[in-house]
């Protein structure tokens, strides 16, 4: 290797540059870039420290972000960080849990500019960068797979499979493990990069083949094994499937699973009306759902009685199928699987109740919320508590039918707009305000699963229709500002 003390810098640079790793007795010091044109006569091998260096566009910037602050724009170029060269997500996203940055930036004139940072540890830039949308699909063949539940003539994104290791760490989506290569967890494991929320289904591994359609599926325990022994947070998820890996097979993953992470959500099967020519899958009965509450409870007493902590959690929805109430909120511990719909409903309310509270004045009012019919009696009652704190004020609640994916899919997250206009034009005239679920929502923008816009829906009600927070504070807190208007 080059050995060099100093960062030599370039005020200009052709596209392409060459970057040279500098040591000192074996140390790393830095990176040092220089021009291609400069660099001719080198061999383009990191055995001789010499290699073409990755920039990496910046395609947004957040607004009020410190991206923002520092002038940073959509077709800037990062090229390093603390002269680090950044290979990929993994690469940034651990540079973001630093306090103090160097950054790099090439910008569309080819200046080079060196920004300085000091931040919180969780605190992110606000960059989004092309290296971010990734191309990487799901190579497996899930037989529960609810992309291929989808009906015809959907936005082309509703139809993608992404299964991409590194979007999980940016956006926290879970992965199967099954396209993961070894240079990928070698990263992870390096860089320590976690919690790592990883889809397991069952801890049979001929079972889980079976359920994923990729004999790669039978690596779980291989690369879970790796993790565990780098101390990475690990948290599962098994979608259940009636017949397939409930009852003993379900006892056998939670068993095997329990030692290695932190916490596992059991969701059950979402099945819609379009599932032609797909595996025959069978839907829980309110039976079903009261045995395989009966034994993940079980579960959770054993586990906390040895060692303090539930791990093994069930989804809110298996409450409401069973028709009994969800656990208190301090049931759920820290919330481990909020995004798997667990303990949901019990923060929603600790919310709600928390912001209902602080009182303020209103003025006579008739507002109208939407919801799925999975939680329908719990907005009744939440609508109840607000209108004896505020008695200006009258709630509608609309309880939605879906009609779109099939009566068995009761979530709110999977409300359209076609149903909804179908099911409230000409009954919600007089309403200050609809509130339509925000996770009905595709996040960032007014679009409905079925392409409808939130404008669309106002148009055809004539009413104001609102995208109410999926945050019970923040919802209530709408509610009472329209109230005031």
């Amino acid at each position: 290797m080059i050995s060099c003390e100093k960062i030599l810098r370039t005020v200009h640079i052709d596209k392409i540059r060459i970057g040279f790793q500098a040591y000192q007795d074996g140390d790393f010091l830095s990176s040092i870039y220089l021009p291609l044109a400069s660099a001719r006569g080198f061999l383009l091998s990191k055995a001789h420290g010499v290699y073409i260096m990755k920039e990496h566009k910046i395609i947004a910037v957040a607004s009020g972000s410190i991206a923002q602050e520092l002038e940073l724009t959509a077709g800037d170029v990062l090229l390093s960080i603390n002269g680090q060269e950044i290979n990929d997500i993994l690469d940034y996203r651990w540079h973001m849990a630093e306090e103090n940055l160097l950054i790099e930036i090439k910008k569309p004139d080819n200046e080079i500019w060196e920004l300085e940072v000091e931040k919180d540890s969780d605190e992110e830039l606000g960059l989004t960068f092309a290296f971010m949308s990734s191309d990487r699909r799901c190579t497996n063949n899930c037989i529960f797979c609810f992309v291929d539940q989808q009906p015809p003539g959907l936005r082309d994104s509703l139809y993608i499979k992404d299964d991409d290791p590194y979007q999980s760490f940016a956006l926290g989506n879970y992965i199967t493990l099954t396209n993961l290569r070894d240079v990928e967890i070698d990263q992870i494991i390096k860089h320590r990069l976690s919690p790592i929320r990883i889809s397991v289904h069952s801890a049979n591994m001929e079972l889980r083949q079976m359920m994923m359609g990729n004999k790669k599926a039978r690596e779980l325990f291989k690369i879970l094994d790796r993790f565990h022994k780098a101390n990475l947070e690990m948290h599962f998820q098994v979608v259940l499937c009636k017949g397939i890996n409930d009852g003993y097979q379900l006892d056998f993953t939670i068993g095997l699973l329990q030692p290695l992470g932190k916490s596992l959500a059991i969701v059950p099967v979402g099945l819609t009306c379009h599932r032609e020519s797909l595996y025959p899958l069978e839907g829980f009965t309110r039976e079903d759902a009261i045995n395989v509450i009966m034994q993940v409870e079980g579960w959770q007493s054993q586990l906390k009685d040895s060692d303090g902590g539930k791990f093994v959690f069930l989804s809110d929805e298996w409450y409401v199928l069973a028709g009994l109430p969800v656990p208190a909120y301090n049931a759920y511990e820290d919330f481990p699987q909020l995004d798997n719909g667990v303990g949901m409903m019990a923060l929603f309310e600790n919310e709600f109740l928390e912001e209902v509270k602080k009182g303020q004045k209103t003025t006579p009012k008739k507002i109208g919320i939407i919801t799925g019919q999975a939680a329908g009696d719990f907005i009744y009652k939440l609508a109840k508590v607000f209108t004896e704190s505020f008695p200006d004020i009258t709630i509608d609640i609309h309880v939605i039918r879906n009609d779109f994916y099939g009566h068995e899919v009761t979530v709110s997250g999977l409300i359209t707009g076609r149903d909804i206009i179908a099911q409230l034009k000409g009954k919600v005239s007089g309403l200050t305000a609809l509130f339509i679920p925000e996770n009905a929502f595709r996040k960032g923008t007014h679009d409905m699963l079925c392409g409808t816009t939130l404008e669309e829906v106002s148009e055809a009600l004539g009413v104001n229709a609102i995208i109410g927070s999926s945050h019970g504070g923040e919802l209530c807190n709408q509610m009472r500002i329209v109230s005031r208007n």
